[in-house]
């Protein structure tokens, strides 16, 4: 199975691109993995009638550069503060469940500081959340990069994940 990150913006707080490459190059050992950044439309007012416009575009980025980097039919899957957080063992159990069913591939999205549009939320297949708090697109996305690590150590018996007694 194949997985995708699409994210809006590029990782540029000190620190965070070198872990999410370290995480990322740990889960490839394991899973085909590719990450692909997109611009953010700048937003020139905090006007609610320009956020919904400027979200509506990055919407129709965000969908069509999925189906431009996404050769088989995939499942998409938003990184959204309402959807559902689980623990690592349950992110491992997702995984094994899609890759028994046969799906090819998976893409997981970060928004950019709007969030999603309306269109990209009906396209998608469900939401993840990463937990209750809130924290920085940038960092929510080096969490992911672990996670899948972890999810998949999980699977492999590998020692890395310590559940704990």
């Amino acid at each position: 199975m194949q997985l995708f990150l699409f994210a809006f913006s590029k990782l540029k707080t000190p620190g965070l691109r070198e872990a999410a490459d370290y995480y990322k190059k740990m889960a490839r050992t394991w899973a085909p993995l590719q990450e692909i950044e997109l611009k953010p439309l700048s937003v020139p007012d905090k006007a609610p009638s320009t956020r919904t416009r400027i979200q509506e575009k990055e919407g129709e980025l965000l969908l069509e550069r999925i189906q431009s980097s996404t050769q088989a039919r995939t499942l998409i899957f938003l990184l959204d503060e309402g959807g559902k957080a689980q623990t690592s063992e349950a992110w491992a159990q997702q995984w094994r469940d899609w890759e028994d069913s046969g799906v090819s591939a998976i893409s997981l999205c970060i928004g950019s500081s709007l969030g999603f549009s309306s269109q990209v939320r009906a396209r998608a297949q469900g939401r993840f959340s990463l937990g209750p708090q809130t924290m920085s697109h940038e960092l929510a996305r080096v969490v992911l990069f672990e996670q899948i690590y972890r999810s998949y150590s999980i699977l492999k018996g590998h020692p890395y994940h310590n559940s704990g007694s």
